[in-house]
């Protein structure tokens, strides 16, 4: 019974076309709203309220149930509703769109059909929404299409709706699998300008800008990237607050601004979320220089067990606060690990030189350092650790602050080593100086002073 019913109201909006009062007895009348209005629009043709509020009715009816029959008969609405209103934008793009949903359903779009009527109607381009082009990247049979005739599709959708975003994040993400981030990061604002406030163009966008920021921090002022990037990730735990991933962001880009508390309310909420995300509050407490917690994660852990960056903090933590041999056992673990740090292995082989164990420094060194790549200035700091060259000779070798701020931890751990306590408090506090708050030196160096300080006799 349903299909039949059904049947009749497709019969129906197919054949409204003429503007004639339709006979009473053309179809029986069923005593629902859906039928009343039906044959409401058939015997008033030019009066399309009826039709307005059956198509509406129709779209409610497609949208709860997704399925092919449903989208067959709101389209069907639409497209008598059209014959009416030519013009009514609304109509235009509900019946475009609707067509869109079908050809995906069916796997059948006339690509040339759509075209021509895209271009009749060129508000569409203002829309958020697939023009033609983009359906042969969806109708394509899987990998039928190479990465160039994708991009290459992409830059058609692009310039046939530059309002379509995700136009602009499939190229981004090609451009991403080609290693091309200033691309990526171009194409993302460029969607931002048309798109603001879009969280699914802001997340990537700050996820680049991020990365940039810390790629530029060194040398240049970063205030205004910084500034925008905490608004928009603002912006981001407001629209989606379940998200543990834009939290956490959050709380990367509150540690770039030295707002360490907040910081860590960040990584606790993203841990709350999420488990995977332990580790990097526990890092945040860190920067907070709260012992306590630090102390009661890793107790909780074996040492074999822990990954490499939770390794790392663990040992520089014990660094930091001069427990010189847990710090040789975790660098003797961490130096049997894949994907070390340049930065792991150095300090922690400090560890041993602390215990008077300078031989066994060497060979922390020797096995760590094979198995990373070793920048320019690293080299410096590493020359320095095997006194191969001075502390004067490492500083002019820095070219930005944060050479700066690593040539005084380790000049500083030197100096401990050496019984020169106030030389060390002061290269310490350079350091805090710096500001440059990501490193894990800065967080280190403010911990330690502070510690100083509240031990030094009041005066």
């Amino acid at each position: 019974m349903k299909v039949i019913y059904s049947s009749l109201l497709i019969a129906l909006l197919s054949a409204c076309a003429n503007t004639e009062k339709a006979p009473m007895t053309a179809f029986p009348k069923m005593n629902t709203p859906q039928m009343q209005l039906a044959n409401k629009a058939q015997l008033y043709p030019k009066d399309t309220v009826a039709l307005t509020q059956l198509a509406a009715l129709h779209l409610k009816q497609y949208e709860a149930r997704k399925n092919l029959y449903s989208l067959n008969l709101v389209i069907s609405s639409y497209e008598e509703l059209l014959k009416r209103q030519p013009y009514n934008h609304d109509v235009v793009l509900q019946f475009y769109r609707l067509n869109l949903f079908k050809g995906i359903a069916t796997n059948r779009y006339d690509i040339e059909h759509w075209q021509e009527f895209y271009q009749q109607h060129a508000f569409l381009k203002s829309v958020d929404l697939a023009p033609p082009e983009y359906m042969a990247i969806l109708l394509a049979p899987s990998n039928s299409l190479s990465k160039k005739a994708r991009i290459n599709i992409l830059k058609e959708t692009l310039k046939a709706n530059p309002n379509f975003v995700n136009g602009y994040l499939d190229l981004m993400a090609m451009y991403s699998q080609q290693d091309k981030p200033e691309m990526s990061l171009f194409l993302l604002e460029t969607a931002n300008k048309y798109s603001p406030k879009n969280i699914d163009v802001i997340a990537p966008l700050n996820a680049y800008r991020v990365e940039k920021i810390f790629d530029q921090l060194c040398d240049a002022n970063v205030s205004k990237p910084l500034n925008q990037a905490f608004e928009d990730y603002k912006l981001l735990v407001k629209n989606a607050p379940e998200n543990p991933y834009f939290h956490m962001q959050l709380s990367t880009v509150l540690r770039l601004m030295g707002r360490t508390r907040m910081s860590s309310f960040s990584a606790k909420k993203a841990a709350s979320l999420a488990e995977d995300f332990q580790g990097q509050f526990v890092e945040a407490q860190f920067w907070t220089g709260n012992n306590k917690a630090l102390t009661e994660y890793f107790s909780s852990k074996e040492m074999a067990k822990l990954n490499i960056d939770d390794l790392y903090l663990e040992m520089l933590f014990n660094l930091t606060n001069f427990n010189w041999q847990p710090a040789a056992n975790l660098v003797d673990e961490y130096v049997t690990r894949n994907d070390l740090s340049f930065y792991g292995v150095l300090y922690g082989a400090y560890a041993y030189k602390m215990l008077d164990q300078e031989e066994k420094a060497k060979q922390v060194l020797s096995k760590g350092m094979s198995k990373v790549t070793i920048e320019p200035w690293q080299q410096h700091m590493l020359d320095f650790a095997n006194q191969n060259i001075s502390a004067e000779a490492l500083m002019n070798a820095s070219e930005n602050k944060c050479n700066q701020s690593e040539a005084y931890f380790i000049q500083g751990l030197s100096q401990l080593q050496a019984g020169k306590n106030s030389d060390f408090q002061k290269s310490m506090e350079s350091i805090v100086k710096l500001n440059v708050y990501p490193f894990y030196e800065y967080a280190g160096a403010k911990n330690i002073v502070k510690r100083l300080k509240a031990a030094s006799p009041k005066t």
